[in-house]
């Protein structure tokens, strides 16, 4: 599958591309309650997370998203200072097993890496099994030391983590 990367542009168009992949990933996947969706599957409550980015398909049908997280934004969940992390790492199940999430996952280590910081980290839910081994096999380990729950949703999220030292800016 032949599929690009893009920065979100921030188009109606987009949003609603979004706000669909959100929900069929998370909320018709199980991992989300629907009423949790409508709150934090807003254009607004994706974007001021932190940078948007999605593969779509040559013909310009959205396949995934992730959100590259600074440490400074207020939407941060577990970095440090040094940190990088990710959000909302979505595929469409009809683009899963093609390389969409390993991509996204590496443009994101890339920014984190030309902006200077040296680990890259994430928060997955522990019944996303499948999301598990995408990371595993990206090279992130497990942190059960900094697991943590969401005391309103009575989640616990498995933390993965990634050290950034060694990689090239020139492996996309």
């Amino acid at each position: 599958m032949h599929f690009q990367i893009l920065d979100y542009q921030g188009t109606s168009e987009e949003d609603s591309e979004i706000t669909l992949l959100l929900t069929r990933v998370f909320v018709e996947e199980g991992f989300t309650d629907k009423s949790d969706a409508e709150t934090m599957f807003t254009p607004t409550g994706v974007r001021r997370r932190g940078d948007i980015i999605l593969a779509k398909s040559i013909a310009g049908k959205l396949l995934g998203m992730i959100i590259f997280v600074p440490s400074t934004s207020p939407a941060r969940q577990i970095a440090d200072i040094d940190e990088a992390e990710i959000h909302l790492l979505a595929v469409h199940p009809e683009a899963r097993g093609q390389g969409v999430a390993s991509r996204l996952i590496l443009l994101c280590e890339q920014r984190a890496i030309s902006y200077g910081y040296s680990k890259m980290v994430l928060s997955t839910q522990q019944t996303m099994k499948q999301a598990h081994q995408v990371y595993k096999s990206q090279g992130y380990r497990r942190n059960s030391a900094r697991d943590w729950s969401n005391t309103g949703t009575n989640k616990v999220f498995n933390v993965y983590e990634k050290a950034l030292g060694n990689q090239s800016k020139d492996t996309l």
